[in-house]
């Protein structure tokens, strides 16, 4: 879990994004890009790293955080 909380706070798009989900429960890339203010293509990198890491998941066409990623973002709002 320690080098999830690193790998998530080490930029702050990771930490924005499984935050706004963390918030929001369910969200697209759009969406996603348009709440952090960055580009689609940087949400697409983040997201693709997150579900690497097992922190979020894709159904369709919305993004949403996993157990492992609800678990995460609750340790990391704590820090």
């Amino acid at each position: 879990m320690e080098e999830l909380i690193g790998f998530v706070t080490g930029n702050k798009n990771r930490q924005k994004l499984l935050s706004l989900l963390g918030s929001r429960h369910e969200l697209d890339a759009e969406k996603l890009a348009r709440n952090m203010h960055i580009a689609r293509p940087s949400v697409d990198k983040i997201v693709e790293e997150l579900i690497e890491k097992e922190l979020i998941m894709q159904e369709n066409d919305m993004y949403r955080l996993t157990d492992l990623g609800e678990a995460l973002e609750r340790r990391v709002q704590s820090i």
